[in-house]
């Protein structure tokens, strides 16, 4: 079929979704979700569906429907170990590694999808404007991948932190939940869970979380991209973990887009990358590189290098209006070296939680990590009730760069370098629900570089060029 006809816009219910598959074509329920209001797709029961969709495996086109096996089964084709040369999804075998190359449309997912070693996923098109990257693509031309499923409840069990994170456990502070399961904590972070020697390249993401639930507030993860690990920050958990848990090498995340495909301003992802902290102390997680990432929203961090992580670079990247830290490192104790952000620009660090917490560039631990030709657009810093008072609260922008002694942090014998950063005054503002951005003529804050005033135990070196 190359289109479809459909009544005015309704919302989708469960009961009606329960009943359409008996009184409904596929192709005609299909087209009743590209009408259904933004909540629509949170309210069907998926159990109901058929199998294809109950498996996050429907692929919506922008214009039209392709009825092919494959284009439907996209999450099946990509977890399975076939390579299939014709279709609407071609895969080309070289040695050992699969590399499916996608077609302009819209995929859907309703849960983390596993990327298996030795695995390209490649869109149709670069969705960034070299020349601006905060210039919205045509998205007509571009392959989207869009989250059917979002967070919405601020109380859900996330990943089982406790409730004051920064309190021990007892009576009086315990955990959220702690009946979390692995499948549940797979379809609350829609996305792509990388192994190794994968890559993701021309591709555009759209998010459906409305809020930060409070059991993500100590950051457990919930990116577009992750690697796997353990769902606890803290891997307090063994048994919760993402895929199995183990470090990965040689990841490749290049010309991706986030959160400006959907018209409702409110909807974006957790983070855009997590590489999350595992069981093996003895081994790495290394060579994660990310470049050309352009993020336009999202409710917690934008990448976050956490753990034991080494040989890592994000490079000409572009990230804006976030509701933490946006370039981090949280290697804590652990031998985290050679981690390398540069020619990157970050925008508005904290928004998401109107500047609460928050900062362009934060170090929660490592042994070394270089940040090179940065350019950071700040608000004022918040004064008066940013959540960690501590320095005037200095970790609500205060500085472009913060190093922190939370979270078990050990600088003994750490070097991190900071060269030919920027640290500009924010111009914005508002216009229905979205955030304007004005980067011309940027004028400096006048405020540190690089602020650390919180580690007092020595063998500390920062170097600002």
């Amino acid at each position: 079929y190359s289109f479809c006809w459909v009544a005015p816009s309704f919302v989708v219910k469960s009961r009606f979704a329960q009943v359409a598959m008996g009184s409904m074509s596929k192709l005609a329920f299909l087209c009743s979700l590209l009408v259904a209001s933004p909540l629509a797709d949170e309210e069907i029961n998926v159990a109901a569906l058929d199998d294809e969709c109950a498996e996050g495996s429907c692929a919506l086109g922008l214009l039209q429907k392709d009825s092919t096996e494959d284009r439907r089964n996209w999450i099946r084709l990509i977890e399975g170990n076939g390579c299939p040369q014709g279709g609407p999804i071609p895969c080309e075998k070289i040695g050992n590694t699969r590399h499916f190359k996608f077609p302009a449309g819209v995929f859907a997912l309703h849960r983390q999808v596993t990327v298996p070693a030795n695995t390209i996923i490649e869109g149709v098109s670069n969705p960034n404007d070299a020349g601006d990257k905060t210039r919205k693509p045509d998205y007509a031309g571009q392959t989207v991948f869009e989250a059917t499923v979002g967070v919405s409840d601020h109380n859900i069990c996330y990943c089982q932190n406790l409730e004051r994170s920064w309190e021990p456990l007892s009576p009086r502070n315990p955990y959220h939940c702690t009946d979390l399961t692995n499948e549940q904590v797979q379809r609350l972070r829609p996305g792509f869970l990388m192994y190794s020697n994968t890559k993701v390249k021309n591709i555009a993401y759209q998010g459906k979380d409305t809020l930060r639930p409070s059991d993500n507030g100590a950051l457990c993860g919930g990116a577009v991209f992750e690697t796997p690990g353990c769902v606890h920050n803290q891997c307090l958990f063994p048994h919760l973990k993402t895929g199995d848990g183990r470090p990965v090498s040689n990841v490749r995340i290049e010309n991706v887009r986030m959160n400006d495909y959907a018209g409702d301003p409110n909807l974006a992802s957790q983070l855009a990358v997590w590489v999350a902290q595992t069981t093996d102390t003895g081994t790495p997680t290394r060579d994660v590189v990310v470049k050309n990432l352009v993020a336009m929203f999202l409710h917690a961090d934008g990448i976050n290098f956490h753990g034991f992580v080494q040989d890592a670079m994000v490079d000409d990247s572009y990230i804006q209006n976030t509701g933490d830290d946006i370039y981090a490192v949280w290697g804590s104790h652990f031998d985290t070296r050679n981690i390398v952000f540069q020619n990157c620009v970050g925008v508005d660090a904290g928004r998401a939680r109107q500047n609460h917490y928050g900062s362009c560039v934060a170090v929660y631990g490592a042994k070394e990590a270089t940040f090179r030709d940065l350019t950071c657009y700040a608000p004022p810093q918040n004064t008066h009730d940013c959540y960690d008072s501590k320095n005037n609260g200095e970790t609500c922008n205060g500085c472009l760069g913060i190093i922190k002694e939370s979270f078990s942090a050990d600088y003994r014998g750490s070097v991190f370098t900071f060269s030919n950063c920027k640290f500009y005054n924010l111009k914005r503002y508002e216009e229905n629900g979205r955030q304007i951005y004005d980067l011309s003529n940027p004028q400096p804050t006048g405020r540190p570089l690089v602020c650390n005033k919180e580690w007092r135990r020595g063998g500390l070196t920062v170097n600002i060029n």
